[in-house]
């Protein structure tokens, strides 16, 4: 019954807040696009506490900071980026934290989720922020970009990489508003669609902000997506399978071209405004909506040409170009990387991280660490590789070492990786995603 009485609460609750749609703040300023790449443009104090109806925890301070940035044609852009201080926070230690939005609607942006009061279409952020509440009684600032911009482009690598890299120069321009030091260090993480922005902005660091070189400490990737295709072939027709619709539109959001042809295969009006509709929904809701659906194989399937309307010239050419596993060695990562992952995920095929480990080790990369988690699924090891994630992240801190070279080593369970603490390890046992059981049925932790 308690799921019930939580759903109750969730749906009952009113909020002042406003949408981002329709909130001044998120406007950009006049002649922004001549100020350089993670300019302070805007900032206040969180228009409300962060905290959420799942758990609750505390902070010293909150803010959001507006920022310049660029996309992936190369346009100025702002983009939100909230900043967490903890108490007894180290200025000098900052977890650059891109929680998966996995949604192309604005509404749906970290930066209004994590806050009180907001509604119950972003459950998804709402859950996520248990992952970082370790690293704040840790005493590590965190910042969480809204990194998809003001467009809303889920599974857009460069834009969203880009947006994260500048958030780390603005989070060092930003002392006089949150204390962080300017020589700070910062690691990345995200997990699932929270590995796209972190894992190509580590790899577009070299090129994009060498300047960032000795800033950047280290980037712990799980659920790691390295092939946005290969989840699609993976969820059609699943629990999953929202994820198709809720990642074409946003790649509708930022090519525009895209978007025509997309729209121009659907031969149904009613499957046509079906699909249009994930528009504006949010991650949870997108999935609940679409679950068990099919885009691209069965009889009753969205598009009528299947799998092979990935293969038109244009629409390959995109796709394969937010691929990560497609680009070349001068993209090769230059910060040590820990990667954990489920052998049974079955939303993010391991196999892509097969793939991308074989390539990086052939180039040369300085350190990349995976830990395989052989009973675990897609959701569970978010959980339970969780534990190794921040034991990871506080060695490296701590000033570490980590390992030189490639190391792929299969567990049982991550919870098992070494040096994990009784307190991490019973912290991350003691979730509880009940709400999510109910929503969606277990089989979703697969």
């Amino acid at each position: 019954m308690r799921f019930l009485l939580v759903l109750f609460l969730l749906l009952c609750v009113s909020s002042n807040l406003i949408p981002p749609d329709e909130d001044p703040f998120y406007e950009p300023p006049p002649n922004y696009e001549n100020q350089p790449l993670g300019s302070i443009l805007k900032n206040r104090t969180t228009p409300a506490k962060l905290s959420n109806l799942f758990f609750t925890f505390e902070i010293k301070n909150s803010w959001q900071i507006m920022y310049k940035s660029t996309n992936t044609h190369d346009e100025p852009s702002v983009v939100i980026m909230t900043v967490i201080e903890p108490f007894n926070a180290s200025t000098t230690k900052v977890l650059s934290y891109q929680t998966f939005q996995d949604s192309p609607s604005l509404n749906c942006c970290p930066s209004y989720g994590f806050q009180n009061g907001a509604p119950i279409t972003t459950l998804a952020s709402q859950l996520d922020m248990r992952f970082f509440i370790p690293a704040l009684k840790k005493g590590y600032y965190v910042i969480s970009s809204d990194y998809e911009g003001l467009n809303s482009s889920f599974a857009i690598g460069r834009t969203s990489g880009f947006s994260v890299l500048d958030g780390i120069r603005a989070a060092t321009n930003s002392r006089d508003i949150t204390g962080i030091d300017p020589k700070a260090k910062f690691i990345l993480t995200g997990y699932s669609g929270g590995s796209i922005p972190s894992s190509w902005a580590i790899s577009l660091q070299s090129k994009y902000a060498p300047d960032l070189k000795n800033y950047i400490i280290g980037c712990v990737l799980g659920g790691f997506v390295t092939n946005i295709t290969a989840t699609a072939e993976a969820t059609d027709g699943g629990i999953f399978a929202g994820l198709i619709p809720l990642a074409l539109n946003g790649l509708c959001n930022e090519y525009s071209r895209f978007r025509e042809i997309m729209y121009s295969k659907i031969e149904l009006a009613t499957k046509l405004l079906r699909f249009k509709e994930a528009s504006s929904k949010c991650f949870i809701n997108g999935l609940m909506t679409y679950q068990n659906e099919n885009f691209f194989n069965g009889e009753n399937r969205t598009f009528e040409e299947g799998f092979d309307i990935l293969q038109i010239p244009e629409v390959s050419e995109i796709i394969e170009s937010n691929n990560l596993i497609n680009l070349n060695k001068s993209y090769l990562p230059q910060v040590p990387i820990f990667v954990y992952h489920g052998t049974l995920d079955s939303v993010v095929p391991i196999s892509g991280v097969y793939k991308i480990y074989k390539k990086w080790c052939s180039w040369g990369i300085k350190s990349l660490e995976i830990s395989e988690s052989l009973l675990n699924g897609h959701i569970t090891e978010q959980i339970l590789g969780a534990a190794a994630a921040i034991t990871w992240i506080d060695r490296i801190f701590a000033g570490g070492e980590p390992i030189k070279g490639c190391s792929h080593t299969k567990r049982v369970n991550n919870l098992f990786y070494p040096n994990v603490s009784s307190e991490t390890r019973s912290y991350f046992l003691g979730m509880d995603y009940t709400v999510l059981d109910f929503l969606m049925g277990k089989e979703y932790k697969k």
